[in-house]
């Protein structure tokens, strides 16, 4: 009987051992596994938030009927900007329509309309989708709408409770490409389009299709 107790007890020894291991095994593989874990990235749609400053780029498409012995246009330059990225919207701060304005009513007409204009701020909503060709960037599914430039009249002092003569140009955007944000160098690029332009609900049928384009890079 006694054999056998002793036995017993050193089968209940060799469990407890046995529970021991196996539990220090566990607990090591999960600490290996968190580890591993660590190290890979966690990627989000969110990632494209913040705030940008780059360049624009305007170029207007050349006209139907151009005159044979107009001068040749120079390389254009890019324009500063800075944008939000926040909400799926890329909201643009002070967008720069200069050339937009030239392309509409002329050179000459446009200088009194630029300087009398307030700063115009143009949100674009958008969609986002991880690139499936490239894990390396989000692209942007732009939906833009139409941006409103209203300019009001210099004139001389109205009378008590007469406003200043208004007018508002719409403009129809599209975005015929996704934008990409890229993870490597937090870039952010896309082009819209200005394809139309009504001047008081009445269509201007000489302005040329003007496309922006957007290189900017995560402050």
């Amino acid at each position: 009987m006694k054999t056998l107790t002793e036995i017993k007890k050193v089968r209940c020894f060799n469990r407890l051992v046995l529970f021991v291991v196996a539990l220090g095994l566990i607990t090591t593989f999960t600490a290996c596994s968190n580890d591993d874990d660590s190290d890979i990235p966690v990627y989000s749609l969110k990632d494209v938030d913040g705030n940008y400053s780059g360049t624009m780029l305007t170029e207007s498409d050349p006209p139907v009927n151009p005159q044979t012995n107009s001068p040749k246009e120079e390389q254009p330059e890019g324009a500063t900007v800075t944008a939000e990225v926040k909400d799926n919207q890329v909201m643009i701060k002070k967008l720069p329509v200069d050339d937009l304005i030239k392309s509409i009513v002329g050179e000459e007409a446009a200088g009194i309309i630029i300087e009398n204009l307030d700063d115009i701020n143009y949100n674009i909503p958008y969609t986002a989708a991880f690139n499936d060709d490239s894990k390396g960037s989000i692209l942007l599914q732009l939906k833009p709408e139409p941006l409103e430039i209203k300019y009001t009249i210099p004139t001389q002092a109205q009378a008590d409770g007469e406003e200043a003569p208004q007018i508002t140009i719409k403009v129809t955007i599209e975005a015929e490409e996704k934008g990409q944000y890229t993870y490597k160098d937090q870039k952010l690029t896309f082009e819209i389009k200005a394809t139309k332009v009504e001047v008081e609900g009445r269509p201007f049928e000489e302005f040329s299709p003007t496309t922006f384009s957007f290189d900017m890079a995560k402050k």
